[in-house]
């Protein structure tokens, strides 16, 4: 049914142009009739002689009447004309948009239905956001997922980095405390030097002795300050394993075993030593006397404080260097920019789901008013983001596209005003444009394009439909004018008859502007100038006539003029 409505609708408008256009035709061709008579050489000559004959009969009959003819006249007066150009062209609109869809979501509701007229902010489009409100709770939680494992990586490099700290501020603690015990033992041991010098003189025997006992005592010492530095090397690793509360009991027991060994030994080393110490008094006794112990006790106490020194040393060496190659902690630079990355990416598709949610749930409006001309997705389906929902036309922005013949050109003028019919309705216009380029239609005549916009546009306008347009082409105020079919035409341009004293003659004119009913005159007669409208009569220049007023014919022809 609606293919065969619109197939009726066509038919209709095409019969209504095709009457308009005769109508047109037929008004130019009494134009063309009526404005100017055409009277070739041969046909005027015969005409002439019955004139002639007619009129010396005439003569005869009634004995030569001196007033001669009565012709009916009308005078050139000064009013108001205007040239129109009719022709016919299809009402379009001068604003279009197509609308797509934001998201990917089903349609709830339609209420953009072809033919029908909307209003701007009109919601035309309804989605069902339910898929929308999901996928932006999802993306919400993605963001908080990321922000708690970064948070939780950050937290564990933090506390791994403060027992790191607290590690390294013992070590530097330490190896200050080494540095000030070698200092005091380097200065203890250049006294007992100075002591041991002053102190020699004591046998060769009971020194070689003293020296054999010495020497096992120092020997017994480095062993002592051995152990006993392998004994605080393990001590202090064990220490720092469990600062940083690492799970390695493997690695805590080995420790914990290495400095008991160490300490058991240090325990019978100094059992021997204490032994040495006895001999080395018993040798005291039955020498020297007092010089040789003392000797002896001072020789005893520079090794012994050598020993320690030797194990300050090593201590202070084990601790730099422990320092040093220690690991780094925290997270690096790479690290870092990835957690942020991850946060971004999770952000962004949150703010991606949150945009989507948001526009679904604000639907499909109106931008402007206007008539929905074409309609792609219908009410329950889904819609696809990026796909095409409807088509909106503006009915207060509307233009007519006409296409006038070639010849016609001259009369197409950009500005120009125009009266625009469409259906029972009339509207004002302006003449927008005109194409620079003549191109053949399917008739295959060359034909313009031009386009007019409608200046006061309603809701009765149609889109689509054929539309009437009068075209003012030119427009004087208070010119002298004659009626049309008054003026005559003849090979050496237009001329009118005038009766001027009583005698009948021919005048040449110059037209200006005209109208369906009346000519401007630019030369050739004045005002109240009496110009022969009696085309029944027979005419002949110089011939005797009584001008007789027309006054219907000159109302009749005015109200024509003023009603184009």
């Amino acid at each position: 049914m609606i293919n065969t409505d619109g197939k009726r609708c066509r038919q209709k408008r095409r019969r209504k142009e095709a009457a308009y256009e005769a109508e047109i035709t037929e008004r130019s061709d009494r134009k063309r009739r009526g404005r100017k008579k055409k009277l070739p050489g041969w046909v005027i000559l015969p005409i002439i002689a019955g004139i002639v004959l007619i009129c010396f009969c005439i003569m005869k009959v009634t004995g030569g009447n001196t007033k001669g003819v009565q012709l009916n006249v009308v005078e050139a007066r000064r009013e108001d004309i205007r040239e129109v150009y009719n022709t016919s062209g299809t009402v379009v609109s001068g604003k279009s948009k197509i609308f797509y869809s934001p998201v990917n979501a089903p349609v709830k509701k339609n209420r953009a239905k072809v033919g029908e007229s909307v209003k701007k902010g009109d919601k035309l489009i309804i989605f069902d956001t339910a898929n929308l409100d999901r996928d932006n709770k999802n993306s919400r939680l993605n963001t908080l997922s990321a922000q708690y494992t970064n948070q939780d990586a950050r937290e564990q490099s933090g506390r791994t980095k403060e027992s790191m700290a607290r590690a390294k501020k013992q070590e530097n603690a330490m190896i200050s405390e080494l540095k000030s015990q070698i200092k005091k033992k380097k200065s203890e041991i250049q006294k007992l030097e100075k002591q041991v010098k002053k102190s020699a003189g004591d046998s060769a025997k009971a020194a070689a002795e003293i020296a054999g006992i010495q020497k096992k005592m120092a020997d017994n010492l480095d062993s002592q300050s051995i152990f006993k530095a392998k004994k605080e090397n393990a001590e202090r690793k064990l220490s720092n394993l469990n600062n940083l509360e690492q799970d390695s009991e493997l690695a805590k027991t080995e420790l914990a075993e290495e400095a008991e060994e160490a300490t058991d030994e240090i325990s019978r080393l100094e059992r021997e030593y204490r032994a040495y110490e006895q001999e080395l008094k018993k040798l005291g006794g039955e020498g020297s006397g007092g010089d040789i112990s003392e000797s002896q006790v001072a020789v005893q106490s520079l090794a012994q404080a050598k020993q320690e020194l030797e194990t300050l040393s090593s201590s202070l060496t084990q601790a730099e260097n422990s320092r040093q190659t220690g690991a780094e902690t925290g997270l690096t630079s790479a690290q870092l920019g990835s957690m942020k990355v991850s946060e971004d990416i999770a952000r962004l598709a949150e703010l991606t789901a949150k945009e989507l949610l948001e526009k679904g749930r604000e639907g499909i409006k109106a931008e402007f008013d206007g008539i929905i001309a074409d309609v792609k997705v219908a009410e329950g389906s889904d819609a696809v983001q990026g796909g095409e929902l409807f088509t909106l036309v503006s009915n207060r922005k509307v233009s007519v596209e006409v296409e006038a013949a070639a010849g016609d050109f001259e009369y197409l003028e950009t500005g120009e005003k125009a009266v625009i019919t469409i259906g029972r309705h009339t509207y004002k216009g302006t003449l927008e444009s005109v194409n620079k380029i003549a191109l053949p239609n399917e008739k295959g005549n060359p034909v313009i394009g031009a386009k007019l916009r409608i200046d006061n546009p309603d809701d009765d306008i149609c889109i689509g439909v054929s539309a009437k347009v009068n075209i003012t082409v030119a427009e004087k105020k208070d010119v002298l004018c004659l009626p049309n079919e008054v003026i005559n035409t003849a090979a050496d341009g237009d001329f009118v008859y005038v009766i001027k004293n009583g005698t009948l003659l021919k005048q040449k004119v110059e037209t200006g502007v005209a109208s369906a009913s009346m000519s401007e005159i630019v030369s050739g007669i004045k005002e109240g100038d009496q110009v022969v409208s009696d085309m029944s009569a027979t005419l002949k220049e110089g011939m005797k006539a009584t001008a007789v007023k027309d006054g219907d014919t000159a109302d009749k022809g005015g109200k024509r003029a003023d009603g184009e």
